[in-house]
């Protein structure tokens, strides 16, 4: 890389000096730390051609021998500074299994040219460059016998990592990290600018946060749910912090491999800021970087790289999350200094089983929660004192039943919840979890209060805890007011979950509100047509309003996205020749008589019995039913006290009785 340089090179907004070994993005100057620099002018002046990435290496590292993993990082550290993929520019294209081409149109200058002479007499200035830069030089250090190692940056106390006879960093396998330059500090500063775009003291504070996907960098598909995990546990540790709101994973997953502009992110999701960042796993050795940036100007205001074994990854999600609201000058409380600051340890065997567990339950269907159950017994096999693991198998068991799956593992989750408290009682998901199951096990509404107010307490950005406390809590006692305020919350902190917004409009349609719920349920539709608790919730609607067509066609399309191809036949087939009391005549039958059940167990008829034998005037049959629906699952009945659909039932004494047995009387 040392022959003589007589041009420069000019691509987009972008001017590469060879004879400076610097990159210029019209006044800004960017030092690039030095392989990334030899990467990129390979790349440049071989622009068109395909560079096999032995070739590559060979080229910029010479007879040092590195592996393919640290050339990969230099790509990625690259396209990161060059913003590459954004508004539709590409630079540098990857070729599967063989290598990289430069493929944005690229102009040579004569020397002199394009230097700054021709642009206005730019001037040069120098540049601060972020964590990245620090991580290559890191590398630098690795791969080159007898050079001083790069000081690790921040003060995280960590030794370095074991070298091999050659000097190399064991463990680490590439760069990671994005690459962040904040330039023209000396020019801006003279004209104010400084403090619009970087957030001086003038700028707005941040009081929200997204926490987007952390990129997996381990060119390994099959760790993905480790990122995954590490993006769910930093976004945990940030919710704990009552100033601070933070987006729900829910709804930064559909950022997850896409390229829309931060401010656009920022727009959609209502925050001041995201964190970005990598995981890179080789091992027992686990690398997390993170960079903090403004969303409104798209500026960076902090980056750094926190590096340890795999047993003590939980705590240094704790550091970053203490990093970051240190940065955005945020007072935590004694307590939530202290949760964060907490020794985690765990057994690396059981924090991957658990990370692979949280994955499946993200599933969000019935396949996933048994596999997740599966994950997270593993888990406790190998750690019995793991407080997650059993909060995790807590919220499998709970959303089974949720899901119509027996009420049987609504017990399971009751004890799992109980023992996490038992071993962490800090765990706002398991407080959580036990006041789900106080509800569907216990009908215990005050103890299941009293543990959605101490999850709140101690995450106030836990949108299941809000989202739940206003479903199946304060919906259930009619106290619509304060149902529809948690349900808000819960949106404001997961603002594109399909299943938060549809719940609002049954809170509205439990409330007597039928065109906002209406209104709510039309929006989850025109975001995803298949969504089927909305189809669902559209029968009871349309039942209420005597609008059966409709209810009909709901009806047909909650049983055929429930898996009921027959059901939905038979139901159409059954209207069309006798209309809607011809259904209801059918779906009065007593359990196991009628062909409509959309379930293996013939006992859920009952449930729909009642209700249809509500709707035709039959008191006494309706109340039989009821009767059974609750001998086989009491969780059907959970808002029986407020559908309006039991409301010309409310003076039979016989369902009093039922009201009190629930508790809700």
């Amino acid at each position: 890389m040392n022959k003589a340089v007589r041009h420069s090179y000019e691509f987009g907004p972008f001017v590469l000096d060879p004879g400076e070994r610097l990159v210029r993005h019209g006044a800004a100057r960017m030092e690039l730390p030095p392989r990334a620099f030899d990467t990129l002018l390979v790349l440049v002046e071989n622009n068109g051609r395909l560079l096999e990435k032995d070739a590559l290496m060979r080229t910029i590292w010479g007879d040092t021998v590195v592996e393919e993993n640290n050339l990969s990082q230099m790509i990625y550290l690259l396209r990161k500074a060059l913003r590459d993929g954004e508004d539709g520019t590409r630079y540098i294209e990857t070729v599967p299994k063989r290598g990289y081409r430069f493929v944005a149109e690229v102009r040579e200058l004569e020397a002199g040219e394009g230097n700054g002479s021709g642009r206005g007499g730019v001037q040069e200035v120098g540049v601060h460059e972020l964590d990245a830069a620090r991580a290559s030089s890191e590398l630098e250090a690795g791969v080159h016998p007898g050079s001083a190692p790069y000081p690790r940056h921040g003060g995280n106390g960590l030794e370095n990592p074991s070298r091999s006879a050659g000097g190399r960093l064991g463990w680490v396998q590439g760069l990671v990290g994005g690459l962040a330059i904040v330039g023209v500090l000396t020019l801006l500063q003279a004209a104010g600018w400084k403090q619009k775009l970087f957030g001086g003291v003038g700028a707005s504070p941040i009081r929200s946060v997204a926490v987007l996907p952390l990129q997996n960098l381990s060119n390994d598909p099959n760790q993905e749910y480790f990122a995954d995990g590490m993006t769910d546990e930093l976004i945990t540790d940030l919710a704990q912090i009552r100033e601070l709101k933070v987006v729900s994973k829910t709804s930064i997953m559909r950022y997850k491999g896409t390229r829309i502009p931060l401010p656009q992110i920022g727009h959609e999701l209502g925050v001041d800021a995201v964190v970005e960042g990598s995981v890179l796993r080789s091992g027992d050795r686990v690398r997390i970087t993170a960079q903090l940036i403004r969303t409104a100007t798209d500026r960076h205001i902090w980056a750094e790289a926190y590096d340890g074994d795999l047993k003590d990854v939980l705590a240094l999600q704790a550091r970053v999350a203490e990093s970051i609201t240190n940065q955005v000058k945020l007072n935590l409380s004694a307590e939530e200094s202290g949760r964060l600051r907490a020794a985690r340890v765990v057994n690396p065997e059981a924090l991957d089983l658990y990370l692979r567990g949280r994955y499946a339950w993200n599933q969000r269907n019935v396949e996933g929660f048994k596999k997740a159950v599966e994950y997270f017994n593993e888990a406790i096999e190998k750690d019995q004192n793991f407080a997650l693991a059993y909060s995790g198998l807590a919220d499998s068991y709970t959303l089974l039943t949720l899901y119509g799956e027996g009420a049987a593992n609504i017990g399971e989750a009751k004890a799992a919840a109980e023992k996490a408290l038992q071993l962490d009682d800090t765990l706002a998901e398991a407080h959580t979890s036990l006041a789900a199951v106080k509800i569907l096990h216990d009908w215990d509404w005050r103890g299941a209060e009293q543990e959605f107010c101490r999850a709140i307490e101690l995450n106030p950005n836990f949108a299941q805890a809000h989202h739940w406390y206003g479903n199946l809590l304060l919906g259930p006692e009619g106290r619509h007011d304060e149902a529809i305020a948690e349900l808000q919350r819960a949106q404001e902190l997961d603002p594109l979950s399909p299943i938060i917004q549809a719940d609002i409009g049954f809170a509205y349609f439990l409330a007597g509100r039928y065109d906002v719920a209406l209104q709510a349920y039309q929006k989850v539709l025109a975001a995803n047509p298949n969504f089927l608790p909305v189809h669902y919730y559209l029968t009871k609607y349309y039942l209420q309003t005597g609008e059966y067509d409709l209810w009909l066609k709901e009806g047909v399309e909650n049983a055929r996205l429930a898996g009921f191809p027959g059901e939905a036949e038979f139901l159409q087939q059954v209207y069309t020749q006798g209309g809607f009391h011809a259904a209801m005549l059918e779906m009065a039958k007593p359990a196991g008589s009628s062909k409509f059940v959309l379930g293996s167990d013939s006992r859920q008829g009952s449930c729909y019995s009642a209700q249809a034998n509500t709707l035709l005037g039959r008191k006494s049959e309706a109340l039989n039913a009821l009767d059974d629906c609750y001998k086989w699952s009491g969780t059907a009945l959970i808002f029986l006290k407020i559908d309006p659909l039991w409301t010309s039932l409310h003076s039979e004494p016989r369902f009093q009785e039922l009201l009190r047995r629930i508790h809700l009387q």
